[in-house]
Formats: C-alpha cells, structure tokens, sequence
C-alpha cells in the first residue's frame, strides 16, 4: 500500500486492488471495475477495457480533466477526476488491466 501526504492531510490511499482520494474510489472487486464517490459511480467488466486515456476540454468553464476508458474502439466511461489525480489514476488503471 502507498499512501501519498499533503501539507495537512492523506491525499491518496493506493492498493493493488483500489485507487481511493477524499470520497472517490476506483477498485476492482471481482472482475469489475468500479468507481464510487463524486466522480462517477460506474460498473464495467475489466476484461472489456482496451486501454485509458484523459484530456481537457478548454471550452468548459472549470477546465477539469476527463478521463476515458475505452473498450473495443468505444468509450466505456467518462470520469471527471481532478488534474492532481488524473494520471496517477489511469496509471494505476492501466497497470490493473496489464495484470488480467
């Protein structure tokens, strides 16, 4: 387990099995990947995930990043995920689907 510090309080709490900061979780639990908190709550099949890519839109008046997973060529799941966490959370994602 790793557990990443700010100046007054954990920011992060990394597992093999989960991805979890403030209220947001990201974990697989039996074959799925799951997210629950204030990002998205979402459900998929890992072995249907290809890979996880993020972005920002400029247009959007709170430019957050967003995050992608993509399965067979289409977008599984969009999360919003802050810039502080977006790519230690795909990193960690990416190395859960290397690992099926």
């Amino acid at each position: 387990m790793v557990t990443l510090f700010t100046e007054d309080q954990v920011e992060a709490v990394v597992t093999d099995s989960s991805y979890c900061w403030k209220k947001n979780s990201v974990k697989v639990e039996d074959g799925y990947l799951k997210s629950t908190g204030m990002i998205t709550n979402t459900r998929i099949p890992l072995i249907h995930v290809d890979t996880v890519v993020y972005s920002y839109n400029p247009k959007k008046p709170a430019i957050v990043p967003v995050l992608k997973i993509i399965g067979k060529g289409a977008v599984l799941c969009e999360m919003e995920i802050s810039a502080e966490h977006i790519e230690a959370v795909q990193d960690w994602i990416l190395n859960a689907i290397e690992q099926l």
